[in-house]
């Protein structure tokens, strides 16, 4: 009997003070809302206390089975106190909050100098779990915005190599892990979430970006966006542009001068009424003689923006951009001719135009906290025109005909997104992102004989019987994507995404061959050929992402995903001495995967990752013998090629406190790429380094905070790399060969006067260094493209 009695003691003191469950859901009194981010406490004990999760869900596991005085407090709500009874394995509870304010809730971020950081887990409609991302501040910077100094702009990016080829920032050239910088095309490309090249679909060229001033943020995502922005091997590249004042009306402008004659104004206007309807216009010009001798510009850019309300959560967002620019371009210098003197030019009669009309619409609509909807329809209307001598730049000019090539680009989207949070079960939670997206293209090309003179004529001779070629390329897109993120436990994230494309692309035109006598220069040969091509293909791409917390401000996170890049019906029929392309070439394939390490405390960040990208049916530059004494250079698909490596980037501020007023700030962003090509159509390849891949890429800057003065310094160095697949060292044209390795330093300066005057200024390459990034077979060169020299320039800004 005493044993039994035991017995049953000890099972009511294990059922009273056991291990138990509690799991709880708030919600509002006012709309049955649930309430996020509250704070749970159990006998106010800060050691028993946690958050709710965006779906309003608590829970306590392990807890002794006994009465609690459970308390929960959230902003704009009632503080709730109740005594409660756990007992049994599970306890589930419902609870109403008294809401007191009845406003929207609003996240308050932590005031940081840091320029960049990671993307949040959820960015507006995008889900960037596991993946490579990259947030650049601008208005946190020290840098030559009036010239769009992209080494400045995208200094804590690690692993991009920067193509400096015109004057004044007019394009944008970068590329990353064995990828080519040609005006970004590896790279999707939008402003505000819609695209901004040329033809996203068969002419993915960047001819547009838009002012510094003007941006507020670059977001960056490596080759895992492609699962929901399209199979760019590169990421995506998004401008963020500046968002109007919350007063009536507000000016904001930036005036500089600098070396050269460069001439920058950028003026703006933006102010919200109502608080439903707000507004944003700004214009920029800009004009300069440039570094070089014959490199002149000018450039005029202007965006109109329209927002209205129609309540706190629904609104309609229009905007128009429209951008200009008339640059000469000096063309390229051989080898001898940059070593000699690399601001000479040899080419007066260059000259490349370009305009651009970007018209788009948003809606925008929270349909709750855990749900919302978001389309963007933008229209592409543009074009660019290259006007001159395109021959071997071991030739003088001949001061004959002209070549003129024309593009005209008329491209409408649409994209579809639908954004949902969710909870699974009483402790895991999911988010989806899913969309549609229709993209239709025609670009038009035009390439025939202008006239012999040496300024900006943009007329071609015979416009009905051209010498070149006349084409049109007309596509369709139509893509179907999702990607799921899941939370298994506090720690572990895990995300799967599959995307569904269409692509149909099509050209048709004709062609002229010519041939002339080589002494009397005697028509031996004219004919003209018709032809239309078309490719109709549906593609699968899948991925996976998995991110680890090993706390709240460090997590480890990988990702995989398919990419693919079609071919450019539009390279196909440019007529160029220094090139030919392989009419029967083909779509490139391929993966990018990442694994990291990355955090950030108040004053320290870092990310280190390595990364592996594989290349089927790569696109490259050989060598091919067109008779017994001349090789042509010949874009064709070379075979298979990787690339892999690391890249970190790490910044840690100098800083006692919030309230100091001298400190600084130091960062290093380095990579190391080793890039191969594997099995190819020619054995002569297999091995061979990539093109165009520095193998170690390192960015330092330091920053000081002086009150009301910041010094900014950066230094940038590249190792020599290869321009073709060759591997070639040299080439008497100038067309291939090596970059040699280089370094430049920038320094710049900003002084806060008061809240309505700021002074800016700097010297880029600050030791007046002389080097290259760039050999082009075609405009603007063909041959070495010099980086510009010494350079200054100061800046007024004002603000009313």
């Amino acid at each position: 009997m005493n044993k039994l009695i035991f017995i049953l003691t000890f099972l009511v003191q294990l059922q009273l003070y056991g291990q138990c469950n509690l799991y709880g859901t708030l919600y509002s009194n006012t709309d049955e809302t649930t309430v996020p981010y509250a704070k749970i406490v159990l006998n106010g004990e800060e050691t028993h206390y946690t958050l709710s999760d965006e779906f309003g869900r608590f829970y306590f596991e392990n807890l002794s089975c006994q009465s609690y005085q459970l308390s929960i407090s959230s902003i704009g709500f009632d503080k709730f106190s109740k005594e409660i009874e756990i007992t049994g394995n599970e306890t589930e509870l419902t609870i109403e909050l008294i809401d007191t304010m009845h406003l929207k809730a609003v996240t308050v971020f932590a005031n940081s100098d840091f320029e960049s950081r990671g993307m949040r887990t959820v960015e507006e409609m995008i889900l960037t779990h596991g993946k490579k991302t990259q947030l650049i501040d601008i208005s946190k910077m020290v840098a030559n915005q009036s010239n769009n100094n992209a080494r400045e702009l995208y200094a804590s990016v690690p692993g991009l190599n920067i193509w400096e080829s015109d004057a004044g920032g007019l394009q944008l050239g970068i590329g990353a892990r064995g990828l080519s910088p040609n005006r970004t095309a590896h790279f999707n490309t939008r402003q505000n979430g819609y695209d901004i090249s040329a033809d996203a679909l068969g002419y993915p060229e960047t001819y547009y970006t838009p002012p510094s001033e003007a941006i507020q943020e670059i977001q960056l995502i490596r080759g895992a966006a492609s699962l929901q922005f399209g199979p760019q091997f590169g990421g995506i590249l998004n401008f963020q542009l500046i968002e109007p004042s919350k007063k009536a009306f507000q000016y904001q402008g930036q005036h500089s001068y600098g070396g050269y004659n460069m001439i920058n104004s950028f003026n703006s206007v933006s102010g919200t009424l109502k608080k439903k309807f707000s507004y944003l216009a700004y214009y920029k010009y800009k004009k300069g003689d440039g570094w070089r001798d014959n490199s002149k510009f000018n450039q005029h850019n202007a965006v109109a923006q329209l927002k209205y309300k129609f309540n706190e959560n629904l609104s309609l967002l229009t905007e128009y951009t429209f951008m200009s620019y008339l640059a000469q371009q000096a063309g390229g210098l051989t080898d001898a001719m940059f070593n000699q003197n690399p601001r000479q030019s040899i080419r007066s009669r260059n000259w490349f135009k370009v305009i651009w009309n970007l018209m788009a619409a948003n809606l925008h609509w929270d349909i709750s906290r855990s749900s919302k909807l978001d389309l963007k329809v933008y229209k592409v209307i543009a074009s660019r025109e290259a006007l001159g001598n395109l021959d071997k730049i071991t030739r003088l000019d001949d001061f004959l005909n002209r070549d003129l090539i024309s593009g005209q680009f008329d491209n409408l989207g649409a994209e579809l997104r639908f954004l949902k949070h969710y909870p699974i079960g009483k402790k895991l939670k999911g988010s989806l992102v899913a969309g549609v997206r229709y993209y239709q293209g025609q670009t038009t090309s035009k390439q025939g004989l202008a006239d012999a003179e040496t300024g900006p004529y943009f007329s071609f001779i015979n416009p009905d019987n051209l010498e070149g070629s006349s084409y049109v390329f007309p596509s369709n897109n139509y893509s179907i994507f999702g990607e799921n993120m899941l939370r298994l436990s506090k720690k572990l994230w895990v995300s799967a995404g599959l995307r569904y494309e269409y692509i149909e692309t099509e050209a048709q035109g004709t062609y002229r061959e010519m041939v002339f006598h080589p002494l009397t220069n005697e028509l031996l040969f004219d004919s003209t050929y018709s032809e239309t091509k078309k490719s109709k293909r549906s593609i699968f791409l899948g991925g996976l992402g998995i991110t680890y917390r090993l706390s709240d401000k460090s997590e480890i996170y990988s990702n995989i995903a398919q990419n693919y890049r079609g071919i450019n019906f539009s390279d196909i029929r440019i007529n160029n001495p220094n090139q030919q392309v392989d009419e029967n070439i083909q779509d490139e394939k391929g993966f990018n995967a990442d694994i990291g390490i990355r955090g950030n405390k108040k004053n320290f960040q870092f990310d280190l990752s390595g990364f592996f990208l594989f290349y089927d049916n790569k696109i490259g530059v050989i060598n091919k013998k067109i008779n017994d004494f001349e090789f042509v250079r010949y874009r064709t698909n070379i075979g298979t090629a990787y690339s892999t490596g690391l890249e970190l980037f790490a910044e840690y501020q100098f800083k006692k406190s919030d309230s100091s007023k001298i400190y600084s700030s130091a960062f290093i962003n380095g990579s190391y790429v080793y890039a191969k090509y594997g099995k190819t159509e020619e054995s002569a390849y297999e091995g061979n380094d990539i093109e165009l891949v520095p193998p170690f890429t390192i960015k330092a800057g330091y920053k000081l905070f002086v009150k009301k003065w910041t010094f900014s310094y950066l230094v940038s160095y590249v190792q020599q790399h290869y321009t073709d697949g060759t591997n070639a060292e040299f080439d008497p044209n100038a067309v291939a060969g090596i970059i040699p390795s280089y370094y430049v330093m920038d320094f710049g300066t900003k002084l806060e006067l008061n809240k309505y005057l700021t002074f800016k200024g700097g010297v880029n390459n600050l030791t007046n260094n002389q080097y290259f990034t760039r050999r082009a077979s075609a405009y603007p060169g063909p041959g070495i493209i010099p980086s510009d020299g010494i350079n200054f320039y100061v800046t007024l800004q004002l603000t009313l």
